[in-house]
């Protein structure tokens, strides 16, 4: 009996322990819920660039770099730029944001993007405009923000500006170097800047003496040649427009209110001849004492009807004429003739910048003569990797660089009379101390000192001051010492009917 009491109490505890585990009153279960998923919201932050330049005594109210919009369009905010950069973000409550569209006002379809920022070039239309970015996150479920985040740029368009490209015109400080030469054609270069972006400037303008006969570029250009310009005296004008139709300042070359410069006029010469001669020693340029020697000598050879000369100005001398600053148009100067007479001394010149223009000269064809006699104390010395002539090695060849009148300098024209023809002196004393040039490969020597025991002048041996390069289908003649110092035989002018081919 008592076993059968014991089997049922075992029976009614099972039963009553498999209730309550299945009950689980320590963990009730959740009622369903009834909430829905929830879509993300959007917000936009952007730098705010004005578009108005700031006077003495004017200031801005900014609080904090950047500007935080929600939904709104900014009233108040003064006219921007038309190039914005605008950064986005979303906030999901119940999800992960996976992307954005945004869409412009001017858009008729927004644009998916997982990125969260970027810069956009506004399209200028018109003088003034409002422009609306509408930004709308969405989530890993689809969801997209019903309520776009929504950022309005009121729109002013400001005027692009040119200025002429830094160190492509000279500038004059001195009353003296008042004109710019040029022959017929003139290159001009500038820079273009607008607070709107360089893309919205589209119209490039420019006249020659004449504001009402405008002639048009692309606004992408950057430069100009000015070609076939009649002789006498000239003024270049420019302007820049955008897309919208604002134009910019006139700048003009020359400017007779710039301040910073004196240079007053543009003076255009006609080529004259076949013969060019070019004064490359600016301290020249004041007593011409050198630049008339060589013209009486070409007045006898080919007439003053027969040659043109170009001076080249330095850094105190003739300033308004120094070197162009386009290859093009040194390289345009020399073409238009078929001799060129090139002569420096002493001082800095403008070799490195001609050479590769003086290459092009001899290799179509051009005769060029270079006197260049540079002093050994300058630091500007004869440079074995210039094109338009082959050098093999310079060096000092005086220690004091005095060589007294009536020494000889040899010619080594593989002619016994022809040497002696052009066999040249020394007509003045040369105080300077200057280089002596071995020929290259491709060179053959045309001049050399006498050899020292002849003389009492301060070297050694036979220094070489000349050589003749072929290049192409010209030819370039180099010499180390100036020519204005080597006229004792008065025969200079057979030397240069000789080197150019100039018959009697």
């Amino acid at each position: 009996m008592n076993k059968i009491k014991r089997t049922i109490f075992s029976i009614i505890l099972a039963v009553v322990l498999l209730s309550l585990a299945a009950c689980n009153l320590f963990h009730p279960p959740l009622p369903p819920s009834t909430a829905e998923n929830l879509p993300p919201e959007t917000h936009i932050s952007f730098f705010y660039h004005p578009d108005t330049t700031l006077g003495p005594g004017d200031y801005w109210i900014n609080n904090g770099d950047t500007t935080w919009v929600l939904d709104t369009l900014i009233l108040g905010l003064d006219t921007t730029v038309s190039v914005q950069e605008v950064h986005w973000w979303g906030d999901d409550p119940d999800g992960n944001v996976i992307g954005y569209y945004y869409r412009w006002s001017y858009m008729d379809t927004a644009i998916f993007t997982q990125d969260e920022s970027a810069i956009f070039y506004l399209p200028l239309r018109t003088q003034f405009d409002i422009y609306s970015l509408h930004v709308q996150a969405m989530d890993n479920d689809s969801l997209i923000d019903p309520s776009a985040a929504v950022v309005s740029f009121p729109i002013f368009n400001s005027p692009p500006e040119v200025e002429w490209k830094l160190n492509s015109l000279p500038i004059s400080t001195r009353t003296e170097d008042s004109l710019h030469y040029s022959f017929t054609h003139h290159s001009f270069f500038w820079d273009i800047s607008d607070i709107d972006g360089q893309q919205t400037v589209t119209d490039i303008y420019y006249a020659v003496d004449d504001t009402t006969n405008w002639q048009w570029l692309d606004g992408e250009e950057r430069q100009v040649m000015i070609t076939d310009i009649p002789a006498g005296k000239h003024r270049f004008y420019l302007k820049v427009k955008d897309i919208a139709g604002a134009e910019s300042n006139i700048i003009s070359f020359p400017d007779p209110n710039n301040d910073d410069s004196m240079i007053k006029s543009w003076i255009v010469k006609e080529p004259i001849g076949e013969v060019l001669i070019v004064n490359d020693f600016a301290g020249d340029q004041v007593a011409y004492e050198h630049q008339n020697l060589y013209k009486g000598v070409f007045d006898g050879i080919v007439g003053s009807s027969g040659y043109s000369v170009w001076e080249i100005g330095g850094a105190s001398t003739n300033t308004a004429n120094i070197i162009p600053y386009s290859p093009e148009d040194i390289e345009l100067n020399l073409s238009t003739f078929s001799k060129v007479f090139w002569f420096t001394f002493r001082g800095s010149n403008s070799l490195n910048d001609a050479s590769l223009a003086l290459t092009h000269f001899v290799r179509d064809g051009g005769t060029l003569f270079m006197d260049n006699a540079q002093k050994v104390a300058t630091g500007s010395r004869p440079d074995t990797i210039w094109t338009f002539t082959d050098i093999d090695t310079v060096y000092q060849y005086s220690r004091t660089g005095r060589i007294y009148t009536g020494v000889n300098i040899e010619g080594n024209w593989d002619d016994t009379t022809l040497n002696n023809d052009l066999e040249l002196q020394v007509s003045s004393t040369l105080a300077d101390k200057l280089y002596a040039i071995e020929p290259g490969s491709t060179s053959t020597l045309r001049y050399f000192f006498e050899h020292d025991s002849l003389n009492t002048s301060d070297y050694t041996g036979t220094p070489p001051v000349m050589i003749e390069t072929p290049i192409g289908t010209g030819k370039c003649y180099y010499m180390s010492v100036p020519l204005y110092y080597l006229n004792g035989n008065n025969n200079l002018d057979d030397l240069f009917r000789h080197v150019f081919g100039i018959n009697e």
